[in-house]
């Protein structure tokens, strides 16, 4: 049962990168292709917007999958229910079936980054993220 809490905690923070708001929400796919095209030549501005339109793609998901993940957070003395796990897991499921291809989208875009030296500097600066997910209205610790 702790397994499963980690678990979902844990895949929630991998997804917990962040990003500005649009009005429009861009499509993921199309940013990882784009990132795997021309990622090699960005700089850290464009790796910074790039980073900002992932986030913006997956931030409905972010935001149900915490809203799901606080229902079986146990407050101070109280234990945590199987029954609460067990709804939550099947809940996660729904999600992750709504949005297909997320996880390996996610992967991707975080790996591409990864090789580039600019990439790698976005995902490692911390105090942006945090820029990033107050103006996208997504708790910082997400």
């Amino acid at each position: 049962m702790k397994q499963l809490l980690i678990g979902m905690v844990a895949l929630v923070m991998c997804f917990g990168i962040t990003s500005c708001s649009q009005e429009s929400t861009p499509n993921l796919a199309d940013i990882v292709a784009k990132a795997k095209t021309d990622g090699a030549n960005w700089d850290v501005e464009e790796w910074q917007e790039a980073y900002t339109q992932m986030l913006t793609a997956i931030k409905p998901m972010l935001l149900e999958t915490q809203e799901i993940i606080k229902t079986v957070e146990a407050k101070d003395g109280e234990e945590l229910h199987v029954e609460k796990v067990t709804a939550a897991a099947a809940k996660l499921e729904e999600i992750y079936k709504k949005y297909p291809d997320y996880e390996n989208l996610i992967s991707e875009f975080n790996s591409i980054a990864e090789r580039s030296e600019n990439g790698k500097k976005v995902l490692d600066d911390e105090a942006f993220a945090k820029k990033v997910a107050k103006e996208l209205g997504l708790p910082e610790d997400l």
